[in-house]
């Protein structure tokens, strides 16, 4: 999660350098847009206004728990939407964050099934700059196992913005008829902090089929964020 008390580059990238012993909770609420959503390597609406509120409370110095809520809605030609609930627990290191996270998707309008998931991850603070970061998740709905690694990258740009750049590849256990390496995926972002706790992220990515039943999807969006 994009944290309350942080560095810039923990912001960005969603929860890899936490600082949360310094205060115990914190509260992050999110509006956005996207010309597209992408769901691990589907493209599965457009137009999509997407609206986040996260918690994160910390339970020892190293242990977090964070909750967060997304409402997403199609404004395209489809009537989709998405309510989420997730909740994760995460052991915070010098060197690495390990956890487990669990939650539950309901959609409407979409191929997508409603569902339980949950599984572990990991990510190892490779330095400042850089991080490696890979989960598995169970996925009721699809009745499938999916599996990703990431490389995540951001540097400050002064006192007031941030550069970030992320890539990965995922793996599919026949998800939604896809088995094997699954999809490309890429993101750079900039996220110019109008003051210290709000800020605005524009963003461009794309996902790229590895397999002949993802998609292959270019998108741009932007974000609005205020920290509590």
């Amino acid at each position: 999660m994009r944290k309350f008390v942080m560095t810039f580059a923990g912001l960005l990238i969603g929860g890899t350098m936490a600082t949360a012993s310094y205060i115990p909770w914190g509260i992050e609420a999110m509006a956005g847009y996207r010309t597209e959503l992408v769901h691990r390597g589907y493209q599965i609406a457009d137009e999509v206004y997407d609206y986040q509120l996260e918690g994160e409370y910390a339970l020892a110095d190293q242990w977090m728990l964070n909750f967060r809520g997304i409402h997403a809605q199609g404004n395209g030609i489809s009537n989709f939407s998405e309510l989420t609930g997730l909740v994760e627990l995460r052991y915070d290191h010098t060197w690495y964050s390990a956890g487990w996270s669990m939650g539950y998707r309901d959609f409407q309008s979409t191929f997508i099934r409603d569902g339980w998931e949950s599984g572990p991850f990991v990510t190892f603070h490779l330095s400042e700059n850089w991080d490696l970061r890979a989960d598995c998740v169970y996925d009721q709905g699809a009745e499938s196992f999916f599996s990703t690694a990431q490389v995540l990258w951001s540097k400050s740009l002064g006192q007031s913005s941030i550069l970030a750049a992320q890539g990965g590849v995922s793996y599919a256990d026949d998800f939604y008829g896809s088995k094997g390496f699954h999809n490309l995926d890429a993101r750079l972002s900039y996220t110019y902090f109008l003051i210290p706790n709000v800020s605005l992220s524009p963003f461009v990515a794309a996902s790229v089929k590895l397999d002949d039943a993802a998609d292959d999807v270019a998108l741009a969006g932007m974000s609005f964020d205020v920290t509590f």
